[in-house]
């Protein structure tokens, strides 16, 4: 299998966010993540594993089985979860959950927060509330997801 067969089809931007990612598991910056790394990151992800698992894993994500995972197979594995798109269902649940009082709309000024407190700022109000009315639609939050996913 070609090792950068997904990589090919990922824009710049995707491919620095993945690059990112994979140097914050790199953590020696050797250039490829031990079997040790990826414990570990997964330990800071809240995923427990025993040695036996991550070896596993590891072997499983080691495509040339040189004993550490570099950044095309990282891109193998990760790309498609990482980058995944929406179905439409799992839209209308995640509005659904912030939809605090169930009148089809969830508070602009709480959703900027909640993006905030993810990480994703904007500057532009009308990048979120399209008309302008305080208040998030279902399809300004579809059209919000699926430009940020």
């Amino acid at each position: 299998m070609s090792h950068n067969k997904k990589i090919r089809k990922l824009s710049s931007s995707q491919i620095r966010e993945l690059r990112q990612a994979f140097d914050l598991f790199d953590t020696d910056h050797s250039g490829g993540i031990s079997v040790m790394e990826l414990k570990q990151a997964l330990t800071a992800l809240g995923v427990t594993v025993t040695d036996q698992e991550a070896r596993q894993m590891f072997s499983a994500i080691d495509i040339d089985r040189n004993g550490r995972i570099e950044f095309d197979e990282f891109v193998e594995v990760v790309a498609d979860s990482y980058f995944k798109k929406f179905s439409r269902g799992e839209i209308l649940e995640a509005f659904r959950r912030f939809d605090h009082n169930h009148d089809g709309y969830i508070e602009a000024d709480e959703l900027k927060n909640i993006l905030s407190r993810l990480g994703r700022n904007f500057t532009n109000d009308e990048a979120i509330d399209r008309d302008g009315n305080g208040k998030i639609s279902i399809e300004e939050f579809a059209a919000l997801v699926e430009r940020e996913s």
